[in-house]
């Protein structure tokens, strides 16, 4: 059971709601902040004070006065007029992600929404309900198509999944009026976003758990120099991506032969061997601080007007653009760890460098061996990379100029799993190529990390060197990487 307290939600619990269907609850502390808010809504109001979205209209039509006997159908209007997501479905794990970091949000006591409609979206995660709604309509600055979708749902409107199918939505909670400022206050977040950019910093965080485990694998299948992986050069540097980089490589490979394999070798390995912990421990720092925004977005009172200690405060909060900027930075750094990879697979295939023959082929001409595997890898750092312009550099005028600047975190989220995908193909090739050379050269890995993943693949792989469809190959070694995990490390598989 996970506690939703507005304060401390992780990106790891909402994976484990999101995916494995954990339970939650509210804390007395989360339902007395959100009650709190909703009395001072309802004495501001009292008052004759002005609220956006409650006793005006919204965006543009702020300036348009809502009558009090007017309110609960403007509630309610507010929701049908912004449900207009389209395209694909929004995955139902997603949608639980976003489901889960709002009633986090709501319970931090920012927006004040109606009790029962608290209660109903909390039961409506504990009982599997997902509401259906879409990839395309959120701007960064608020996810409030897919949000009012949710909040209809709730209320019986719109449609939910059922076993794989969409389905009418039934009403969660008995029949209750919306009112005061119910429907903005549950839709002003940005929670779906900050949902998937939390299963984004898990998964990224596994992937390149893997993919160091794999290039380790490289290390010893080319028995490259591990002195490049040394404390003292990291340190020599200051940067603690790197420095993190390097000590789990040296963990991976502790039992390994640390030095080149024959004095006439050359002086230096190439790049993709001597320059991975810089490369990759850039990667490490914009996970990491992707980990950190998205933690605050989890348990952020975002609302527009934001009520605290009884004031209301008009305000920006609903903008991603700290939110959008850390997955722009993220995948910029993951295209430069897919060339990397991908530059490691060739460097796997070429005899003056592996000393092995050419493609890893048995019969190099009669054979082409995994000569084709070269093209799978740098096809898929290419889709990384066609991935990493960064979305800060766009930006929408909408509502009659009113809302002059968007962030797209939306879209940059959506981009950044693309590229998570692409490079699980890209290290599982590099899995199938390490694995094929280590095989060739009679040699078995001797580091603690590599020796587990070596085993666990060749027990997946097919035997022989004879040429046969290598794509098939890179399937199962992703079968691998999806479940494998080194009793050395504590990082949970992401599936």
């Amino acid at each position: 059971m996970i506690v939703l307290g507005g304060t401390s939600l992780t990106p790891a619990d909402v994976a484990a709601v999101a995916r494995d269907g954990g339970a939650v609850e509210l804390s007395p502390a989360a339902r007395e902040r959100n009650a709190a808010a909703r009395a001072a809504i309802a004495a501001h109001l009292e008052r004759g004070g002005a609220l956006y979205g409650a006793s005006t209209g919204v965006g543009a039509l702020r300036d348009r006065q809502v009558a009090e006997g007017e309110r609960e159908q403007l509630q309610l209007n507010l929701l049908r007029s912004h449900a207009v997501s389209a395209g694909a479905p929004l995955s139902p794990v997603l949608v639980r992600a976003g489901m889960v970091v709002r009633a986090n949000q709501l319970g931090a006591g920012g927006a004040g929404v109606a009790p029962e409609l608290l209660d109903a979206l909390v039961e409506a995660i504990n009982a599997g309900v997902v509401p259906v709604t879409r990839e395309l309509g959120s701007l960064g600055t608020g996810d409030l198509p897919g949000l009012a979708e949710i909040a209809l749902a709730l209320l019986g409107e719109g449609q939910v999944w059922r076993g794989g199918e969409a389905v009418p939505a039934t009403r969660i909670a008995p029949p209750f009026a919306l009112g005061l400022r119910d429907a903005l206050g549950f839709i002003s977040s940005n929670a779906l976003t900050a949902g998937r950019a939390a299963l984004i910093s898990v998964d990224c965080e596994a992937l390149q758990s893997s993919w160091l485990a794999v290039a380790a694998l490289s290390f010893e299948a080319l028995q490259a120099d591990a002195i490049v992986l040394d404390d003292r050069v990291q340190a020599a540097r200051g940067a603690p991506g790197q420095a993190a980089v390097a000590r789990r490589m040296r963990e991976l490979l502790v039992g390994s032969a640390t030095q080149p394999r024959a004095p006439e070798r050359l002086v230096q390995d190439p790049y993709p061997f001597r320059v991975l912990p810089q490369v990759d421990g850039a990667t490490f720092e914009a996970r990491a601080a992707l980990e950190q925004v998205a933690s605050r977005e989890l348990n952020a009172r975002a609302e527009n007007a934001l009520i605290d200690a009884g004031e209301v405060l008009p305000n920006g909060n609903f903008h991603a653009a700290a939110l959008a900027a850390a997955l722009d930075s993220l995948r910029a750094a993951l295209a430069q760890s897919a060339s990397l990879i991908a530059a490691r697979v060739s460097a796997l295939l070429d005899p003056r460098i592996s000393g092995l023959t050419p493609f890893l082929a048995h019969r190099p001409g009669l054979d082409s061996g995994v000569m084709m595997l070269e093209y799978t890898a740098h096809a898929a750092a290419a889709e990384a990379r066609a991935r990493a312009g960064s979305m800060a550099a766009q930006t929408a005028s909408v509502s009659l100029g009113v809302e002059s600047h968007a962030s797209f975190a939306a879209t940059a989220a959506r981009q950044t799993e693309q590229v998570i995908e692409a490079m699980r193909v890209l290290v599982a090739t590099e899995l199938a190529v390490a694995v094929r050379a280590l095989v060739l050269a009679g040699r078995e890995p001797a580091g603690a990390g590599t020796r587990a993943l070596f085993g666990a693949a060749r027990s997946a792989l097919p035997d022989g060197l004879a040429d046969r469809r290598f794509g098939e190959d890179v399937e199962l070694a992703r079968g691998v990487l999806a479940s494998w995990s080194w009793p050395g490390e504590g990082t949970q598989r992401a599936r």
